[in-house]
């Protein structure tokens, strides 16, 4: 009966923890859309409004966190927040839905929704908060409000900001305004093999992740040993969370996805934006813009380069300190694109 007192009251403190987070994220919107609203009416760029908006719906999620002692409350915003900002740019538009912004929302949903569900199946409450947050203030206290704003909360927004600036000339070269101004090879209300690739590099990228997911998720399951905490490529095990071989023992997966890449959920993560820069080449008359389109690479670049030189050597520092075997993986395997394994 205590055991299963306490279970309840814990799950009812997971319910509480939620609902905590929603308000925060109402209030985070709403901060959003006057900040957007004010700066768009005093005659700021749209692109450039929308940006301060996220930045100001960011530094109140920001101050939750540091009011609740707890920094996860960022976590579901790098894939709540896209969704969002894509179809509101639609709604502000104001000429309705076409082909193109069907599948551009339809990608973003799908891997956001995933995502976001992957995180609060394993997200415990207000008293779990991310191994790497704990570190860094662990690291550098004297530092950690400044760690906590720009590398933890402001970094992320920025980078899918840019990310996501594709996804606005998507929209706005699928307006009746511009198509009237130009012609595209294909024609408005159609959809033509670059947008639809795009497409499919976005949904093969959120079913990747899902598969990665799954086969840690397995793993940690197969290795939770007693009350002993294990860490798993960065992760300690939950209560969801199968291996297969021989390196279960040594505290890494080695099997499905992992095997051919050390982070193929991050390598899916990548994938994704790359697929929404596809999409914008598609749905862009690229005759009439002008060289100056392709800057918009700039946004799944900076992703890339977030997850290469920051996430990645963050995780394997720590992996490796706690799994010296982990070394021996690391030399036979693929960083983040899946390929053959090194022979050695």
């Amino acid at each position: 009966m205590k055991n299963m007192s306490l279970k309840y009251r814990a799950s009812d403190s997971r319910i509480f923890s939620f609902l905590i987070i929603l308000l925060i994220y109402i209030l985070a919107f709403f901060a959003g859309f006057y900040t957007f609203k004010f700066l768009n009416s005093s005659g700021f760029h749209f692109l450039l409004s929308f940006f301060i908006a996220d930045v100001s719906a960011t530094i109140l999620v920001w101050l939750s966190g540091i009011i609740l002692k707890n920094s996860s409350v960022y976590d579901p915003y790098w894939s709540v927040a896209p969704f969002v900002i894509i179809f509101s740019w639609i709604i502000l538009r104001n000429t309705g839905f076409v082909l193109t912004d069907v599948l551009l929302l339809a990608a973003v949903f799908f891997w956001g929704t995933r995502l976001t569900l992957n995180w609060a199946i394993k997200w415990q409450g207000m008293a779990h908060q991310d191994w790497r947050y704990s570190m860094l203030r662990k690291k550098s206290p004297k530092m950690w409000l400044l760690t906590n704003l720009v590398g933890i909360n402001l970094v992320p927004t920025i980078v899918v900001y840019l990310a996501l600036v594709p996804a606005y000339f998507t929209v706005i070269f699928n307006s009746p305004a511009m198509q009237s101004r130009v012609n595209t090879a294909y024609g408005f209300y159609s959809l033509n093999p670059v947008i639809i690739s795009g497409f499919i590099i976005c949904i093969a990228s959120a079913v990747i992740q899902a598969v990665s997911d799954r086969q840690m998720d397995r793993f940690r399951k197969i290795n939770k040993t007693g009350s002993s905490p294990q860490v798993y490529n960065g992760e300690k095990p939950s209560i969801n969370n199968i291996s297969l071989n021989s390196n279960s023992r040594q505290g890494h997966i080695d099997e499905g996805l992992w095997r051919y890449s050390r982070h193929p959920n991050y390598f899916s993560e990548v994938l994704f934006w790359w697929g929404i820069w596809v999409i914008q080449i598609g749905a862009v008359d690229l005759k009439n813009t002008g060289s100056w389109i392709w800057w918009t690479i700039a946004g799944p670049v900076f992703m890339t380069l977030l997850f290469l030189f920051i996430s990645i050597p963050m995780m394997e520092k720590y992996l490796i300190s706690k799994r010296p075997s982990y070394i021996e993986y690391k030399s036979k395997v693929s960083m983040l694109i899946p390929w053959f394994r090194v022979r050695q």
